[in-house]
């Protein structure tokens, strides 16, 4: 009996002492909740740190550059003509008791940033004419094609205004 005793306060001590302890590695930021609420500053600096086991929780941020890849969308422009557009983005979190604040992970934060830059994509390809949107400098001369008749409906390109 006395030998159970001891195996169960070893294991009591074991588990303890292993939630007293996280690692924070180079690549993350660690902010410590308490019962939900952050309690301190976010730990930033990479190593072996301790808590206080069963009542904080450590929630990890992650400090590199991170990915966004919008969804593949078929868009109309000003002047009625579809494209697809495929949209990538890379972004950082710079401040991140704010950001657990208000997002407490990145995948909510992929989720608002495919919604905001998904419209504002969408409001400023249907803004614009395609000739504006697809081209490489804002004084380029279209080619005219010899084939085409002056005056033919869709034989010619619009003057760029805007890139």
């Amino acid at each position: 009996m006395l030998r159970w005793i001891v195996i169960l306060v070893g294991v009591v001590i074991l588990m303890t002492v292993a939630g007293v302890f996280y690692v924070v590695p180079e690549t993350d930021q660690i902010i410590l909740t308490q019962f939900g609420k952050p309690v301190g500053n976010p730990v930033t600096t990479a190593g072996l740190k301790m808590k206080v086991p069963f009542i904080q929780e450590v929630n990890r941020i992650p400090k590199r550059i991170l990915p966004w890849d919008g969804p593949t969308a078929e868009m109309p422009t000003r002047d009625k003509l579809y494209i697809v557009v495929d949209a990538f983005g890379r972004w950082k979190i710079s401040d991140s008791l704010k950001f657990f604040l208000r997002l407490r992970d990145p995948r909510s934060a992929q989720s608002r940033l495919d919604d905001i830059l998904g419209s504002e994509m969408r409001n400023t390809i249907a803004r614009h004419d395609l000739v504006e949107v697809v081209r490489t400098t804002k004084d380029r001369k279209p080619a005219k094609d010899a084939t085409i008749v002056e005056g033919a409906p869709g034989g010619y390109l619009p003057p760029i205004r805007l890139g």
